[in-house]
């Protein structure tokens, strides 16, 4: 896959999911990880995890597979092409605003945020196949769904919680 081509994919797929930058995952996943063969599941995770705990847009992991696959001039290019589509989209939100009141567009919008929420549990089930293969992976993950949704911890100590936690049970079992 060619770099233009990335920037591409990537700037199609922020369009199409008005750049929401979990639902990129399942999409990027299909294109990336399961066809071109170009990045590892491990990688795209990775690249993930590491925007999710850093300030700033959500979608800006792609800067991270853009280095991965071609450096500088790779995470530059990928940055562009994240942001870029968002700017064509502002003189549409003018017509957006007339139209807001719509039936149609109210569904319309409904019907994207459901579509999201499938993509983004698609994705998540299939990542979770190739990752909880082990009882580890299970007590680590149920240990951060506990830490994250019933106790509301700060993501980054649940971070630094999950990594000590995988780690001493690697190291004990």
């Amino acid at each position: 896959m060619s770099l233009w081509k990335l920037a591409l994919l990537i700037a199609l797929f922020n369009l199409m999911t008005f750049g929401n930058g979990p639902v990129l995952i399942p999409l990027l996943q299909t294109h990336l990880v399961d066809g071109a063969r170009v990045l590892t599941e491990d990688q795209l995770l990775y690249a993930f995890t590491i925007a999710r705990v850093t300030p700033g847009q959500a979608n800006f992991y792609v800067a991270s597979l853009g280095y991965m696959l071609y450096g500088m001039p790779g995470a530059i290019v990928a940055t562009l092409a994240i942001i870029l589509p968002g700017y064509v989209m502002i003189p549409l939100l003018y017509g957006f605003e007339h139209l807001r009141d719509s039936r149609w567009i109210e569904g319309f919008t409904n019907g994207l945020m459901v579509t999201s929420v499938g993509l983004i549990l698609a994705a998540v089930v299939q990542i979770a196949r190739g990752t909880l293969t082990q009882p580890i992976a299970w007590v680590v993950l149920i240990a951060t769904l506990i830490t994250t949704q019933l106790l509301k911890w700060n993501i980054f100590v649940v971070l630094a919680a999950a990594t000590c936690l995988g780690l001493l049970l690697k190291w004990l079992l």
